[in-house]
């Protein structure tokens, strides 16, 4: 179960780029385009910069307005979602 603790890294064979708000995300095995909305894509930009699942909520937090759990709930689901697309790997714990 995934956890604002839980580790994450994004592998070498995907590839982003932003596009006004948005992040186009590539998985390059699979060829597979992934689109992010502006929220997911500032999640993104954070985790591309080596910032802690715990410390891009913070970071988000104080950004959007956005009580915390519902926050948690919605990051975790993204993760949960690139993960099964291979674009992001969850480390065990």
């Amino acid at each position: 179960m995934l956890t604002l603790d839980t580790v994450v890294h994004i592998p070498s064979a995907v590839s982003s780029g932003f596009v006004e708000h948005s992040a186009v995300l590539l998985n390059k095995k699979t060829n597979q385009y992934y689109m992010l909305d502006e929220v997911g894509a500032r999640l993104w930009e954070l985790l591309r910069d080596g910032k802690s699942l715990r410390d891009s909520h913070q970071v988000l937090l104080e950004e959007y307005a956005v009580e915390p759990a519902r926050l948690e709930q919605d990051v975790l689901e993204l993760l949960e979602n690139l993960g099964q697309h291979g674009l992001v790997e969850i480390d065990p714990a």
